[in-house]
């Protein structure tokens, strides 16, 4: 098939990124992956493991030519990323990101970039608890959705592009505003995410001696798997999410409230019927 993109640079070359420049290599969506990013280590394993055909650690060297740019970087850094590239890149050039946050990311680049390159907001809902390069894999996307964020001002032809770019490598594309995904992940990302890592730690915080650690078997390791996660970006989408995932602690509050109060009283009818209502409700989601 024909490319899609001739020379797509890739900022931040680690599992999501990483990624999609195989599957895009892969599925002939790509012709030519640049990768991007700060540390010069990471940059070699990429292109050592196949993910990159060439590689930089300077915005201006990696915008010569492209005809995309995908940010798969921490999301704090996304915006800053996209604008000291943006100046760099050619007429028609399109941007896309990967982040997990999108209000605050898409209102301030659909403000700042400027006009001759064409920004489409995105998040592809994949992923595991492991990070760079090692951590890629061609079939991440396969079936997943991918959610994109398109404002008034985005480019028709860059919404098509980026969906054909994300059906090529597998994924279900869905579009949400902004503000509709924000919402949406905190309860089904963010949230799980903060309760993994409290799980963990009240774990740890029963187990002084460190004897119970030995008996953990399955349940907790599959509820906990993602606390194994950077926490470094976790902090950086609690915080440009803080207002829907308040929102979410306090729904989640309110629920063990519920179980608390039942049990506190022996009324262990209502915890059977509050854990039926959510046995039946899990069957119903996907």
């Amino acid at each position: 098939m024909k490319p899609i993109f001739k020379r797509a640079v890739i900022a931040g070359v680690g599992l999501i990124g990483g990624s999609l420049a195989l599957a895009g290599k892969k599925r002939g969506i790509f012709e030519t992956v640049v990768g991007l990013g700060r540390r010069e280590s990471t940059l070699l394993q990429a292109k050592e493991l196949g993910i990159v055909d060439e590689i930089t650690i300077d915005p201006i060297v990696a915008a010569q030519s492209a005809d995309l740019v995908f940010a798969a970087t921490p999301p704090g850094s996304i915006a800053s990323l996209c604008e000291e590239i943006a100046p760099h890149l050619p007429e028609g050039c399109v941007i896309t990101d990967g982040g997990s946050v999108k209000e605050k990311i898409v209102a301030r680049l659909d403000e700042k970039l400027p006009t001759h390159v064409r920004f489409i907001g995105g998040h592809p809902v994949a992923g595991t608890e492991r990070s760079g390069p090692a951590a890629a894999f061609d079939t991440l996307y396969d079936g997943r959705y991918t959610v994109l964020t398109p404002t008034s001002k985005t480019d028709d032809k860059a919404i098509g592009q980026v969906t054909g770019m994300w059906e090529g490598v597998g994924a279900r594309v869905v579009t949400l505003s902004p503000v509709e995904h924000d919402a949406a992940m905190a309860v089904i990302s963010h949230l799980p995410h903060l309760a993994a890592y409290a799980l963990v730690e009240t774990l740890c915080e029963a187990d002084d001696e460190g004897s119970i650690k030995r008996f953990v078997a399955g349940g907790f390791k599959d509820i906990t798997r993602i606390a194994a996660s950077d926490p470094g970006m976790w902090r950086e989408i609690f915080a440009m999410n803080k207002g829907n995932l308040l929102d979410s602690i306090g729904r989640f509050e309110a629920w063990m409230d519920r179980f608390k109060k039942a049990i506190e009283k022996g009324d262990f009818d209502t915890v059977q019927k509050l854990l039926e209502k959510a046995q039946t409700s899990r069957k119903d989601i996907p």
